[in-house]
């Protein structure tokens, strides 16, 4: 090892202008690099095609109008920042006050949704949800009438015809959807299955008169509307007045009680950190604010 540093550094007192000459050649390269991924600047500050990306939905492409906001947005607000750090706003004591504020703010933020929140989350059960639904089922009463339909829409009525009799032979609903779906040339633009639906959710009104008319596990006309055919499955329906069913309000019991939880862990955590640290309150007994005195 000693002889192979011993040529290296031989070398490069030989010929030091080679190893300059290809260090600059290097920096350039990273410097040109850069230079190449930059999108907009504003004097010395630099927005980089990376930042842009950094700043977006990364699970889809982001269109060009996207881009143009994020660059459009980066500009405008370094604009402004450069005009304040001009005008000395950004030592002013005030705005360290409220950076510092924000810090704390952020600090417990994290604290309370990774070690507080975060176990609440996961811990409501559904046997948790049910016994809620049980025992609070006058609070679900339903105001207005409720379906639960699976919706097939077609580009073509011919299409959506040849649907609903498959569907209503011997390959049934679901064999009839798995067929179309897999099938490209068969006209099917979307399909949603189990779906909730009250008057006023269900749009245009035709397919709620529809929907109405139909028995369970009845399957409707093709319905035309201006964005296809809709073929209507009946699954159930509820009448106003009467208690949700579960499924239906399941979502809202599960925040209710998601809710209470985080209430709850957050009141114990409190009591739990307070016995590790020496707190002292300084002020009088006596009730001097502007409430004392009522």
């Amino acid at each position: 090892m000693n002889t192979i540093h011993h040529i290296k550094e031989s070398v490069i007192r030989r010929f030091p202008f080679f190893f300059l000459i290809g260090a600059a050649m290097m920096l350039y390269g990273c410097s040109e690099q850069r230079e190449k991924n930059v999108v907009a600047r504003v004097n010395d500050e630099v927005l980089t095609l990376d930042m842009v990306y950094a700043s977006l939905d990364t699970t889809k492409k982001p269109t060009d109008a996207e881009l143009r906001q994020v660059v459009n947005r980066w500009v405008t607000n370094e604009l402004l920042f450069q005009e304040a750090k001009r005008k000395g706003y950004d030592s002013d004591e005030e705005i360290r006050n409220k950076l510092a504020e924000a810090y704390k703010q952020l600090a417990i933020a994290t604290l309370l949704e990774r070690d507080v929140y975060a176990a609440a989350e996961q811990s409501v059960t559904r046997n948790d949800i049910v016994s809620y639904y049980q025992s609070h089922s006058s609070e679900f009463t339903l105001p207005d009438d409720l379906v639960l339909v699976s919706v097939a829409v077609f580009l073509r009525n011919d299409d959506a015809v040849q649907f609903r009799a498959m569907a209503l032979g011997t390959d049934g609903w679901d064999m009839s959807r798995m067929r179309y779906q897999s099938d490209t040339t068969k006209g099917l633009i979307s399909y949603s299955d189990s779906l909730y639906f009250t008057p006023s959710t269900l749009y245009p009104p035709a397919l709620w008169k529809v929907a109405t008319i139909l028995g369970r596990n009845e399957i409707s006309f093709p319905v035309k509307t201006s964005v296809g055919y809709f073929v209507i499955r009946m699954l159930d329906s509820y009448r106003k007045g009467t208690v949700a069913p579960l499924s239906y309000c399941e979502n809202d019991i599960r925040q209710r009680l998601v809710m209470e939880r985080r209430r709850q862990r957050y009141e114990e955590f409190i009591q739990h950190i307070r016995k590790k640290y020496n707190v002292q309150f300084m002020y009088s007994q006596k009730d001097t604010s502007v409430f004392g005195g009522k």
